[in-house]
């Protein structure tokens, strides 16, 4: 009688497993090395946009004090020149 599987075709068969297991564990550790590669990519570029937010946020804040510091030099320079204006009118005295 013959056998339907010889010893021979067993060890190939075992060898075929073997070779398809250790490309399945390579695709699945370079997919988990890929997707931690873009998480660490994602996470300096999120670091890299909060550090260009925090600078943003002291220029703006120093453009609005100069503005404000702005306004209020104007502010004076129109009382003296309504006062001046009033005083010609001779509408108020010194």
């Amino acid at each position: 009688m013959k056998q339907g599987i010889s010893t021979d075709s067993q060890i190939h068969i075992s060898v075929a497993l073997l070779i398809k297991a250790a490309i399945l564990i390579t695709v699945v550790v370079g997919s988990w090395y890929q997707a931690q590669m873009k998480f660490a990519s994602i996470e300096r570029t999120l670091e890299d946009l909060h550090s260009e937010v925090i600078v943003l946020t002291s220029k703006v804040a120093g453009m609005e004090k100069e503005h404000i510091e702005e306004l209020e030099t104007q502010k004076v320079a129109l009382e003296e020149e309504n006062k001046t204006l009033m005083q010609r009118l001779g509408l108020k005295r010194k």
